[in-house]
C-alpha cells in the first residue's frame, strides 16, 4: 500500500468512526430520555390521586401551590438521579399547548405532564474520536516509519552482503575465475589445470579420501586427468605428450595453491573447500597430511568445455 492510499484510507476511516461514535451517542441519549419519561410516568401515576391538580371542567380549583412543592421535589429528585428530563407542570389534560407532555388516564379525566428533555450533547465527549483518529494516526506512521526502515536496512543488507559465488574453470582459455567477476581471471598450465580438475573430481567422489604426498596418486585420479588432457588436446591446446601427473606432486599442488591464492582471497568459505591443504610442521608430521579437498559441493565449482 502506497502512502497516498494509507492517507487515503485513514481518512476514511477516522470519519467513519467519527459518525458511527456520534449516532451512537445520540441514541444512548433518546434511549435514556425514553427510560426516565417512563419511570417519571409510573412514579406521577402513584401520586395522582393525592395531588390536588386544578380541573376547571368540574369547577375545581385545586392546590396551586401544593402542586408547585410536589413538581419541585420531584426535580430535585431527578437532578440527583442524573435524569435529563425535568417536570414544568401538571395539569387536567386539555389545559397545556407544550409539546412535550405524557398523557396519564383516569377516572376523572387525564393528566397532562409537561416536561422538559435535555438533548444537549456533552461536546467534550467528541473529543474522543478525535484523540482516537491522532492516536491512529501516531500508530500508522509509527509503523510506516519502521517499515520503511526495515527495507532500507534490509536493502543495505543485501547490498553489504557478498553475493554467494562459486569457481569457473574454463577449459577454452585454460582460466580459472569467480562466478561474480569474471573479468578477473587466473591462468593455469595444462598439466596444475588437469591435475586440479581430477582432483576436484576425484574428491568430491570420494570426499573422506587422505592423500598422502609420500603414497602413490590413485589411479582413479589419474585417469581423470588424463581425461582432462586429451580434452585440451581436442580444444587444440596442445600436441604434446601426456605429462606425468605422479611426477613433481609438490610443485603441481603449489601452482594451482598460488592460482587460488590470487583468486579466493576474499572468499574464505570457498577457498576452505577447494583449496588444497597445505603441510603443518616438520618431519614425520608434515608427511602425513592429505592434500584432498572437503566438504566441496557440485554447485562450487563450474567447468565450462568439458
Amino acid at each position: 500500500m502506497s502512502r497516498k492510499t494509507g492517507w487515503l484510507a485513514f481518512s476514511v476511516y477516522s470519519a467513519i468512526f467519527s459518525l458511527v461514535f456520534v449516532f451512537a451517542h445520540e441514541r444512548a441519549i433518546r434511549y435514556t430520555i425514553e427510560q426516565d419519561l417512563g419511570s417519571i410516568k409510573l412514579r406521577i401515576a402513584l401520586d395522582i390521586n393525592r395531588l390536588p391538580i386544578a380541573d376547571p371542567q368540574l369547577n375545581y380549583a385545586g392546590d396551586a401551590t401544593r402542586v408547585e412543592r410536589y413538581i419541585d421535589t420531584l426535580n430535585r429528585r431527578l437532578q440527583k438521579e442524573m435524569s435529563r428530563v425535568r417536570i414544568l407542570s401538571i395539569s387536567a389534560q386539555g389545559t397545556q399547548t407544550a409539546d412535550e407532555q405524557l398523557l396519564l388516564s383516569g377516572a376523572d379525566g387525564g393528566t397532562a405532564i409537561s416536561y422538559q428533555a435535555n438533548t444537549r450533547h456533552n461536546h467534550w465527549l467528541y473529543i474522543i474520536p478525535l484523540v482516537i483518529a491522532l492516536l491512529n494516526l501516531a500508530f500508522y506512521r509509527s509503523v510506516s516509519q519502521k517499515r520503511e526502515q526495515a527495507k532500507r536496512q534490509s536493502a543495505t543488507t543485501m547490498a553489504a552482503k557478498p553475493k554467494p559465488q562459486h569457481l569457473v574453470v574454463d577449459l577454452y582459455s585454460k582460466t580459472l575465475c569467480l562466478s561474480g567477476d569474471k573479468a578477473h581471471q587466473v591462468q593455469l598450465a595444462n598439466k596444475p589445470l588437469c591435475f586440479y580438475l581430477a582432483l576436484l573430481e576425484f574428491c568430491s567422489h570420494h570426499p573422506d579420501v587422505s592423500l598422502n604426498q609420500n603414497k602413490e596418486v590413485p589411479d582413479e585420479l589419474l585417469d581423470i586427468a588424463d581425461k582432462y588432457f586429451h580434452r585440451l588436446v581436442a580444444l587444440g591446446h596442445t600436441i604434446r605428450k601426456r605429462p606425468n601427473f605422479s611426477n613433481s606432486l609438490e610443485k603441481t599442488l603449489s601452482e594451482i595453491r598460488a592460482a587460488l591464492d590470487e583468486l579466493l582471497t576474499h572468499q574464505p568459505e570457498l577457498k576452505a573447500k577447494l583449496y588444497p591443504p597445505k603441510a603443518h610442521g616438520e618431519g614425520s608430521r608434515s608427511k602425513l597430511h592429505s592434500y584432498g579437498l572437503k566438504a566441496q559441493k557440485a554447485e562450487d565449482v563450474e567447468v565450462i568445455g568439458k
